[in-house]
């Protein structure tokens, strides 16, 4: 991974960030689906401040960049992620959706490269899962680096700040800070279009409005490099598939490390094993006791051989 400095000025641009996928970080989840929405600081800036509690839910800044997008897993689904998230893979692989691959790397990193730096990823828990899954995505392909320069913040540990700082004598139940309870807590409904990345992010946006200038001051105090995000799973992990690398991942460097049989996965092969050797048989004796019987039967040839040149009476 390539290494990265602190922020180098305010953040210019929030990217906010929701992936859906096919289970939990125990099952080495491929994607699903992704949805980025890139606002600038001064949208947020200009956000409307709330009054009376619930305020109403503000309206989205009129000039964002959107990147949503459904992907082919290459794996099953788990029936839990397919009921929350209303995706199969039977369903995306019928709709001709395409794997998570090098050209989708170029898009996402094209979409960054539209927006003014410093960019921050936003995911709300995603320092558990979204940042950790992009990057094994990533990593499976050999593409570590390709969002080096981006930062990130989790929005779990901003919007717990935040609220923490404007009520810090509060006592009562623990408050739950998924995205739909601080969404609940904050506009009085529930958001719509839960667990769809693009719904997520819109809630997740909304919810940022909410005290947009102590947000991005926070932002600013503890973005970190997505450098220093490790990968959920090694690339070498079993992710139950086989697939064939298309011509635009198949010069990619470590393209095929997801395939999990190795005399299937298109060039990989199993390191050849050393001959077994029996129980107690001293080292090199399984090649040693070959070439003394060479030399015995040479010996014996030689001297048959030998015996045919002499003559009776010579």
């Amino acid at each position: 991974m390539g290494s990265q400095g602190l922020l180098p000025g305010p953040v210019q641009t929030l990217i906010f960030l929701d992936l859906e996928a096919t289970g939990l970080p125990f099952s080495q989840p491929k994607v699903t689906e992704l949805c980025l929405l890139a606002v600038h600081r001064c949208a947020l800036e200009s956000s409307p401040n709330p009054h009376g509690p619930p305020p109403t839910v503000p309206p989205p800044p009129r000039v964002v960049d959107k990147l949503s997008l459904c992907v082919a897993p290459g794996k099953a689904c788990s029936p839990a992620a397919s009921d929350i998230t209303g995706l199969s893979t039977g369903m995306l692989t019928a709709h001709g959706r395409q794997r998570f691959d090098a050209d989708l790397v170029n898009l996402l990193r094209a979409f960054l490269q539209r927006q003014p730096k410093p960019w921050c990823l936003v995911a709300h828990n995603g320092d558990r899962y979204d940042f950790p899954l992009l990057q094994a995505e990533l990593a499976v392909l050999g593409l570590t680096s390709a969002l080096d320069g981006a930062f990130c913040v989790d929005s779990i540990a901003a919007l717990k700040a935040l609220e923490q700082a404007g009520s810090p004598s509060e006592h009562g139940p623990r408050k739950s800070y998924s995205l739909g309870s601080i969404y609940t807590r904050l506009y009085g409904k529930a958001p719509p279009d839960s667990h769809t990345a693009e719904g997520d992010v819109l809630a997740l946006l909304s919810i940022c409005q909410w005290r947009p200038r102590a947000l991005l001051q926070w932002v600013d105090a503890h973005a970190r490099p997505f450098s220093t995000i490790k990968p959920m799973y090694g690339v070498t992990a079993s992710t139950g598939t086989n697939p064939r690398p298309s011509a635009a991942t198949a010069t990619v460097p470590l393209a095929r490390a997801r395939d999990t049989s190795p005399n299937l996965d298109g060039g990989r092969r199993p390191k050849a094993l050393p001959p077994m050797r029996g129980l107690g048989a001293p080292p090199g004796e399984g090649l040693l006791a070959p070439l003394g019987l060479l030399a015995f039967l040479t010996l014996a040839v030689a001297t048959l051989y030998g015996l045919s040149l002499v003559t009776p009476g010579q």
